[in-house]
């Protein structure tokens, strides 16, 4: 199957994900914050976490995480969180 205009656009923008670490995390709570690569704390809600694959131990401080940023009234917080090791 050939990529569309678009996909093709899109690979040769190298286009990804912000990345960052979870440095803080609440499991009774369920959430915490992850530092982006840029140094932002941005809070996160544990249902936003992509489980696919791991398991509720594996979101812990220190594990790396790709996500995305939405803008709330109370801020920023992280959404569509990948696991990424």
């Amino acid at each position: 199957m050939k990529d569309s205009e678009f996909v093709k656009a899109l690979k040769e923008m190298k286009l990804r994900y912000p990345e960052g670490e979870i440095t803080n995390y609440n499991p009774e709570k369920g959430y915490g914050f992850i530092t982006s690569e840029k140094g932002e704390k941005i809070f996160f809600f544990l249902p936003e976490v992509d489980t696919m694959g791991c398991r509720a131990d594996d979101i812990r401080k220190g594990v790396r995480v790709g996500f995305d940023v939405s803008l709330t009234s109370k801020g920023r917080r992280s959404s569509r969180i990948k696991v990424l090791g």
